[in-house]
């Protein structure tokens, strides 16, 4: 009954729009009325223990890193190196989209950010050289999946919080290659269409202008290398990696690049204060929810009932990949991993399912919500600086997200394809 009355609220508050956090702190605070031996004293002490973690703090700093890079005109110079290594293609400007997301990617870890400042630049650009406006907003809506799936992760620093037995290292190491393979099989669709639609690539630069391309927009890439470098290292955790994160941020874009100025300092920490805050209170809410889940022995329940009906390996990860995308089509990643790995440990455990491979299936799935009506966070936003309305984009965008739903597929049964890479270092067995 407790649930049921959770899960009618939860559901009845979204419906007339509350934000996601005062709808999951609500709901909780209903059901713990039914909970015996509970209180709100109880909701309280359960909020500031989730938020009390030291790991916690990684989220914080990746934030204001990736906010000064978003800032501080590293898109335009990833957008820049990009022409120089994939500009002779056909679909040439599709195809620096995807790889300038990559990077991005590698530098801000959020597709919001990705679609914003990519797609500011890039869809006039596409639209300038013939593209249709409909197709240059899809690809770069779906490049940007690529940004909470390569490291720095916010979704993989989530998840290792909630887990609590899983190394963020081995989950940044292991969502490189999935993020490559999603640029891969863009980069497959762009080609395509550029054969068909737009035969023109780019014309040539000269040498010298190519090498400094290439060299200002890895000073940009740096940063992922030493976020990884250092966590695989050994030398930092991954908060003390976005403490570095941060510094190196700085750095670049106050006295390298030059783009922003100490006095923008302070609107931009407010910017990170207000993005913050609304992550740590979807975490001390959804902790509450989760708990109260796990208190009514819902994992338990699925896992010795349900699933009891799924006897192979195969059809779990199959039907939780259509549980994940339908949810990924409602709730954001951050709720949706704090509310949903409590449930899924005890059904990985049940079908041997390691850690890592989970947390990976679950911020691909995710991350591929946010481009999906009804309430996908970057699809808005491409909507928006686009200047495109959603029913148009979606013919141009299902081709593209069945492209990167055959490497979901790639990802769930075949892990021996990126499992290699944290092996090697060490990092899982």
């Amino acid at each position: 009954m407790t649930l049921i009355i959770l899960g009618a609220v939860f559901v009845g508050l979204m419906v007339i729009g509350m934000p996601i956090s005062f709808a999951v702190g609500i709901a909780s605070v209903v059901a713990t009325f039914l909970l015996p031996g509970v209180d709100n004293a109880t909701i309280v002490q359960r909020m500031l223990t989730a938020l009390n973690t030291f790991p916690l703090l990684a989220v914080i700093f990746f934030v204001l890193a990736g906010t000064l890079m978003a800032r501080g005109g590293v898109a335009t110079r990833l957008v820049r190196m990009a022409e120089v290594l994939v500009g002779w293609l056909p679909g040439s400007l599709a195809q620096i989209v995807v790889v300038a997301s990559m990077f991005f990617g590698g530098v801000t870890g959020s597709a919001v950010a990705e679609v914003s400042s990519i797609g500011s630049m890039m869809i006039p650009a596409m639209e300038k050289d013939g593209y249709s406006r409909r197709f240059a907003t899809a690809i770069v809506l779906t490049a940007a999946t690529m940004g909470p799936i390569i490291p720095p992760s916010i979704g993989m620093i989530v998840f290792a919080h909630v887990a609590g037995s899983v190394s963020i290292a081995a989950l940044f190491v292991a969502g490189i290659i999935p993020g490559v393979l999603i640029a891969i099989s863009l980069m497959a669709a762009s080609l395509v269409h550029g054969r068909l639609y737009h035969r023109k690539v780019l014309p040539s630069l000269p040498v010298r202008e190519k090498i400094w391309r290439v060299l200002d927009g890895l000073a940009g890439v740096f940063t992922m290398v030493i976020i990884l470098g250092g966590i695989i290292s050994g030398v930092f955790t991954a908060t003390e990696a976005g403490a570095c994160a941060c510094v190196y941020a700085l750095f670049l874009t106050i006295v390298v690049y030059k783009e922003i100025k100490v006095r923008d300092l302070p609107q931009i920490m407010w910017e990170c204060c207000i993005t913050n805050a609304v992550v740590m209170m979807l975490i001390a809410t959804c902790s509450v929810f989760s708990w109260i889940l796990t208190y009514e022995n819902l994992p338990r329940m699925l896992a010795d009932n349900f699933f009891n009906l799924i006897q192979e390996k195969w059809a779990f990860l199959l039907i939780l990949n259509i549980f994940l995308l339908i949810v990924g089509m409602f709730i954001d990643m951050t709720p949706a991993l704090i509310m949903l790995v409590p449930m899924l440990l005890p059904l990985a455990q049940k079908f041997g399912l390691d850690l890592v491979q989970l947390g990976l299936i679950m911020v691909i799935n995710l991350s591929y919500g946010l481009t999906t009506p009804p309430v996908g966070t970057a699809l808005f936003v491409a909507v928006k600086v686009g200047n495109i309305s959603m029913e148009k984009l979606i013919a141009p965008l299902l081709p593209l997200l069945a492209c990167m739903l055959a490497v979901l597929l790639v990802v769930t049964y075949v892990p021996e394809l990126y499992w290699w890479l944290p092996k090697s270092f060490g990092l899982v067995r």
